[in-house]
């Protein structure tokens, strides 16, 4: 799915204009809050799910943003209408990172993705 269809899907609203790509491929998605989670498993995932994949988070700080750059994962989503600081914004640009944001919640953000074909880390 292009990231546009997916900013669509969610209503979201993109944080990090100077990064956003409009076609850039969403295939994959993780979800947590927790960021040594995050990186215990995904730190084994393909190279395909960095490059085609999305953390959604509802953490709004710039550890969020260093876990996704140690992961090389290149957009993250915060949900429940989190809105990043515009030192969280730039720190997630320097490092070549879109930001999103939508007001649904984690549960129903995951929701609508998988309906829409976006898999799990389990999945790939």
């Amino acid at each position: 799915m292009k990231l546009s269809e997916l900013v669509k899907l969610l209503n979201a609203t993109v944080y990090t204009t100077k990064t956003y790509n409009p076609d850039r491929q969403v295939n994959f998605a993780f979800s947590c809050d927790l960021m040594s989670d995050a990186l215990m498993m995904l730190r084994n995932v393909p190279l395909e799910f960095c490059e085609e994949g999305i953390l959604s988070t509802g953490l709004v700080t710039i550890q969020g943003v260093r876990t996704a750059e140690m992961l090389d994962v290149k957009v993250v989503l915060l949900v429940r209408d989190k809105k990043p600081t515009d030192q969280v914004v730039l720190a997630a640009e320097e490092n070549d990172i879109i930001m999103l944001g939508t007001s649904y919640t984690m549960f129903s953000s995951n929701g609508k993705m998988y309906e829409a074909g976006i898999k799990g880390i389990s999945e790939i």
